[in-house]
């Protein structure tokens, strides 16, 4: 159906008995917190009602969260920029259980609930990609310094980081010259915590929580535990601090998709309508399970001389598991009878939806085929970062020298394979889109879904990557400080050199058909199967029971893909087992001993030198830096700031291979065979650029502060942007003969560019502070950022070679899609405002009560990625990718005595989440008229995130200084995450996808002394 603006929240209905019974004592804690804290000053003896209630109003310790609150304002508030700041309570907790849900709070900042920005059809609960001011380019900092992952990007994986090890998260907007470069909306800086940050002694500090998802009905785990001491020595201070954590959360999604809606004629009609070519639903489960080692060591011979050693390493596993089922064919047609459309042409609902024979426009009364099978993912990370670093302030004069040496080591692997089967739908089936949820009517009568001989064993598609990434870096800086009485506070310069390596190897999809009598081997069913290779999967509480599963169906075992040798899976079935006549039904031989389901496999080895991608960025970079200023003082103005630059030079390489794969296919008339090819490919390209950094400060008053700030930032093209290798072949439509090779459309091509520059902002912020008292403070920021350089996908044609089995060879036009730098530069500007305050002048138990809120409004103007529309035009009127142009949170706080409540709401608009998405670039043939010839139009369709808003809660009681107890809920009322399709008629949108996950109970324990 139409999308009418796609920003509202659907409220769920009832759930579980378990989860209510969860929520409600989430609600009675909340509801009852405020009272139960009156209740303890009301008991005899406690206090007499006097003014000593009052005395004690007056006189409340600040501890838990709001203290941690305070501390955040107060950095923001010393900061040298416009900063935003997250820190830990005094048991070492963050707020949240991820960084992304940590920073997803934070002004200006938004989260991607999927596994990345440009994957719409894998959700993720914890999120994963951080947009800051609506732009992706955020750089990722480990106390000041870089941190990244090994997946072909430049940036840190923020799901992969353990949040118990971190102190605090600083969101950085405007840029001083001493930061690194990098960051064209921000950055963002894990700090962790510092022997010498605790008085000398010895603190112990832990956590540990269970917790429970409704869907996914698993128990879960999270632990915790820091241990640092501090003691003066013969030798000078010496301090040893180990934080260890480690977590594991299980997590359902279930989804429903549809197709992209296909332009159709009906018969006897001059308009054209928009039919989806089928729709896919199903569910996938993770596992992930989360451990960190942090360990600090701080020396101090004398008061001079610091030094301070660091091992960081924080380690993912994944295991997921799906089941889907795909009903996609381009050959979907309906009869207006029974059909409802949109003003735009889009169907509605229909009663039947069938097959159709292009030549009559009648149905061809043949089954629909249906797709699916099963997947299982094992993959992880390791992020490892070793740093050493001094300061030496000699004599405790003006001048400090300070430095630094650091090693990561970061690795990835993955190793994925699907199963793929067909069973045959009836003739039609009935879809309705018109209410929250879509509807879908399958005649499941006689044993079509539960006879094993009605399912066949279709094709298998491994999946493996083993990545490697290395940064050594060295940084030198000196500081002078001039005396108390100047206007200029200080002088700073620095050098640093970073030398940055990553080898990847990724084999892509292979999609390869098992035995399908056509191959070499039989086709082999269900009724073939090897014990324990099929059950009957059920999908329980399908989206809470607000969608009806079409059918239930019988699948491939998980345990099948997950302990299978591929190399077996292919395996022809022992000789003589499918007698003669039964190559293409074997059903009547029964069950085989092993899952051996035939078809010789597509590579011969996990891995083929072509699947290889070398990359190395080489940065050198000095920058000077003043600080100056004079402090407020009743009757003036506060005048305070920094002003430098930054010369960054850039050296990158990528190495790879241009590879096209033998195929076959109908070209005028004639049957043609590509030749297999691997070519070496790579490039490398330096780059200097000038990067000025100002910063100036007003403060009228002992309240308030007025910014204004004027940098450029830039950020490196992406590993996968630049990659040497890729591959050219054929586009395709399917023959209307069986088992003959498609008919040509046109020859593709999917590369890299080594040579891309980096992206350049211009930023300018003005920032206005009102700091009310401890705890309550209010902010106004204005924006304003031109990017230029900016990577974008290009949908376009580029001359290429394309080599034949025979030996001959053609020059030729291909239709590529690679990233190309925008010919023109994006504007974008905004506004962020927000404030927390607490109502501390109300009486009693309400003096605890406060709100905390920001919204942020962002517009943009630029060229934007490409796209091909429904009727294959190349437009570029889509947004930013990751854009929302608006962004909101509140949360109502309650911070009394030794009680803390939280309900918080976060929620963004729409944003563009790709244009070059699976399952929306295909290329379809369009038929005007019954016998008319086929025109085939190629697409690319933009996929948006829709809006999407989620309410958290959770109560923290203290039990003692030492001992707090914690209940947090999440996802409260069940939010439902969509997804949308353009490039339609008058820029309609259409749904793509509907996502739901678990609600979430976690009972907790924290104690800190």
């Amino acid at each position: 159906m139409r999308d009418e603006g796609g920003e509202t929240m659907t409220k769920a209905r009832a759930a579980t008995t378990s989860w209510l019974g969860a929520s409600t004592l989430i609600l009675a804690a909340t509801i009852a917190a405020p009272a139960a804290a009156q209740t303890a000053e009301d008991t005899p003896g406690a206090a007499e009602q006097t003014g000593a209630e009052d005395e004690q109003a007056e006189a409340i310790t600040v501890t838990g969260r709001r203290a941690a609150l305070q501390a955040a304002d107060d950095r923001k508030r010393r900061s040298d920029s416009i900063i935003n700041s997250v820190v830990a309570d005094e048991a070492g907790k963050l707020p949240d259980n991820s960084i992304t849900e940590v920073l997803q709070r934070v002004s200006g900042v938004s989260i991607v609930r999927f596994a990345a920005l440009n994957d719409p059809d894998h959700f993720s609960v914890e999120g994963s990609g951080i947009q800051v001011r609506g732009l992706n380019g955020v750089a990722s900092r480990l106390n000041g310094r870089e941190i990244f992952s090994a997946n072909g990007g430049r940036a840190l994986v923020w799901g992969d980081v353990t949040p118990e090890l971190m102190s605090a998260v600083d969101v950085y907007k405007s840029a001083t010259a001493d930061l690194i470069e990098g960051g064209t909306g921000g950055q963002i800086d894990l700090r962790t915590k510092l022997p010498f940050d605790y008085n000398r002694g010895w603190h112990f500090a832990g956590s540990a929580e269970a917790s429970y998802g409704d869907l996914a009905k698993n128990a879960d785990y999270a632990f915790s535990g820091l241990v640092s001491g501090r003691w003066e020595t013969g030798i000078g201070d010496v301090g040893l601090l180990v934080d260890l954590a480690t977590s594991r959360l299980t997590s359902l999604s279930n989804f429903f998709r549809a197709e992209p809606y296909f332009k159709k004629r009906l018969p006897g009609e001059t308009e054209d309508v928009f039919i989806p070519g089928g729709f896919d639903f199903g569910d996938e489960e993770f596992q992930r399970d989360r451990s960190g080692i942090y360990v600090a060591a701080q020396w101090a011979p004398s008061n001079d001389l610091e030094f301070t050693g660091i091992f960081f390493q924080s380690r993912y596993t994944n295991l997921n598991q799906s089941h889907f089922s795909m009903v996609a064919q381009q050959d979907l047609a309906v009869e207006r009878g029974n059909s409802r459309f949109d003003e735009d042409g889009g169907l509605l609902s229909t009663e039947a939806m069938f097959q159709r024979d292009p030549n009559t426009f009648l149905p061809t009364g043949g089954g629909i085929v249906s797709g699916g099978g099963v997947e299982g993912t094992r993959s992880g990370s390791l992020t490892r970062d070793i740093s050493g670093q001094f300061e030496w302030r000699p004599g405790q004069g003006p001048l400090k020298l300070s430095g630094a040496y650091q090693n990561i080591l970061s690795t990835s692997r993955a190793d994925r394979l699907a199963i793929f089967r067909e069973v045959p739908y009836p003739t039609s089936f009935g879809i309705d889109l018109t209410g929250t949820f879509p509807s879908v009517t399958v005649d499941t009568s006689g044993d079509r879904f539960t006879n094993p001989a009605n399912y066949f064993w279709s094709a298998a598609m491994p999946h493996n990557e083993r990545n490697r990434g290395t940064l050594d870096s060295a940084n030198l800086d000196a500081e002078y400080t001039f005396d108390d009485d100047s206007f200029f506070r200080a002088v700073k310069a620095g050098a640093r050199w970073s030398d940055r390596r990553e080898r990847d190897f990724n084999n892509g999809y292979t999609w390869t058909a098992l035995g399908r009598g056509w191959n070499g081997d039989p086709q082999l069913t269900f009724a073939n199967a090897a014990p324990g290779d099929v059950d009957n999967y059920a999908f329980k509480d399908f989206f809470h029971g607000q969608i009806a599963v079409p059918a239930q169906m019988l699948w491939p075992t998980i345990d099948l893909v997950r302990n299978l040798d591929v190399d077996l899976l292919h395996r022809s079935p022992p000789a003589g087992f499918c007698p003669a006549g039964s190559e293409f039904n074997c059903s009547a031989s029964g069950p085989l001993p092993d899952s051996t389901y035939g078809g010789p496999r597509a590579r011969p080895n996990e891995f083929l030198p072509q699947d290889l991608g070398i990359w190395r960025t080489q940065t050198w970079a000095g920058y000077a830096q003043v600080r100056f200023g004079h402090d407020y003082v009743p009757g003036t103005i506060g005048v305070s700031g920094n002003i430098g630059g930054r010369i960054v030079r850039v050296k990158n390489e990528s190495q790879g291979f241009i590879v096209q794969n033998g195929f076959s296919y109908i070209r005028d008339g004639q049957t043609v065979q590509l030749a297999t090819r691997v070519d070496p490919r790579g490039g490398e390209a330096e780059f200097t650029r000038f990067l000025p950094a100002i910063n100036v400060q007003l403060q009228p008053s002992e309240t308030t502060k007025v910014r204004a700030a004027y940098n450029i930032t830039t950020d490196l093209p992406t590993f996968n942007a630049t990659r040497g290798g890729g591959d050219i072949g054929v586009a395709t439509t399917a023959n209307p003969v069986q088992g003959q090779p498609g008919i040509f459309t046109n020859f593709t091509a999917s590369t890299g560019n080594p040579l891309l520059p980096p992206a350049r902002a211009d930023n300018f912020d003005l920032s206005f502070e009102w700091y009310v008292k401890p705890g309550t403070l209010f902010y106004l920021n204005g924006f304003y950022k031109r990017l230029k350089d900016l990577p974008i996908y290009s949908l376009t044609e580029r001359a290429v070679t394309i080599y034949y089995q025979d030996g001959t060879s053609e020059d030729v036009l291909a239709a590529a899609t690679d990233v190309i730098t925008a010919p023109a530069a994006a504007e974008v500007k905004g506004v962020e405002v927000g404030g927390r305050a607490f109502l501390d002048m109300l009486p009693g138990a309400l003096a605890g009560l406060g709100f905390e809120g920001n919204y942020t409004f962002i517009d943009s103007k630029n060229p934007g990625d490409l796209y091909r529309d429904i009727d294959g035009n190349i437009r570029n009127d889509a947004p930013l990718q990751g854009l929302s142009k608006h962004n909101f949170n509140a949360t109502l706080l309650y911070e009394r005595q030794r009680v803390s409540v939280r309900i918080a709401y976060s929620w963004r608009s729409r944003y563009l989440q790709s244009t070059n998405s699976n399952g929306t670039n295909p290329t379809y043939n369009f038929v005007s008229a019954p016998g008319a010839p086929p025109q085939a139009i190629q697409i690319a369709l933009p996929v948006y995130g829709d809006a999407y808003g989620q309410v958290d809660t959770g109560v923290t009681v203290k039990a003692t200084e030492e001992l707090s107890l914690t209940l947090r809920a999440t996802n409260v009322f069940n939010a439902t995450q969509r997804t949308l399709m353009g490039g339609y008629r008058n820029d309609a949108i259409y749904t793509r996808s509907w996502f739901q996950s678990d609600r979430r109970v976690a009972l907790g324990v924290n104690f800190a002394f």
